[in-house]
């Protein structure tokens, strides 16, 4: 078990409590039960510290499964941010979301050696509706997205290289909040390559 009273969302306003649990079945299964809140409510507002994430509570379940040459570690989280007009609040809201991570690695004496391929499924759904006045806590009060993103990875004692490509798609967004300068993209796919030095 661990337990932190800490900043939330780097807010410099030490108004969060989270703490954590796990259950271990065996060498490869375990759970986790994380949960948090900001037990005050916080106006800060920037780029780092998004105001109304940085005033929620949020539930988080996770299972880890670790026997190679597979990890896969899906989970599910809530979160919650209560009505509260001294931060624009005048509804309250919720996001649902889960994922799955999952990562293959090929063994020493195959002929990929060094080389891993890590993929994860995202999606999330947020509740409210801009009429109703609710917090934007994704791409608009009620929107949701998915996403796929694969990562293949090459790793030699310290040297690594990986590329990565990812798809992101929205729905329900309120225009100018989504993707793209003007935020009316509902999709976005990048591209990233990055090498170096483990130490």
């Amino acid at each position: 078990m661990a337990f932190s009273w800490n900043d939330g969302y780097y807010s410099n306003r030490y108004t969060w409590l989270s703490g954590s649990a796990t259950y271990t079945l065996d060498s490869s299964n375990n759970f986790v039960l994380a949960a948090g809140g900001n037990y005050a409510h916080t106006t800060k507002a920037t780029l780092v510290t998004p105001l109304f994430q940085n005033n929620s509570t949020l539930l988080t379940l996770v299972y880890n499964y670790n026997s190679a040459p597979w990890t896969i570690t899906p989970y599910f989280q809530y979160t919650h941010v209560p009505a509260a007009s001294s931060i624009g609040a005048f509804t309250s809201a919720a996001t649902y979301g889960g994922a799955i991570l999952a990562n293959y690695t090929f063994g020493e004496n195959t002929p990929l050696s060094g080389f891993s391929l890590p993929i994860r499924f995202e999606y999330i759904s947020s509740t409210g509706s801009l009429a109703s006045g609710s917090p934007n806590l994704l791409y608009g009060p009620g929107s949701n997205a998915w996403s796929v993103t694969l990562t293949p990875t090459y790793q030699h004692k310290m040297f690594f290289a990986r590329a990565e490509v990812s798809h992101v798609s929205a729905n329900g967004t309120t225009p100018g909040l989504a993707f793209g300068r003007d935020g009316m993209n509902t999709t976005q796919t990048r591209f990233l390559f990055e090498t170096g030095i483990l130490f």
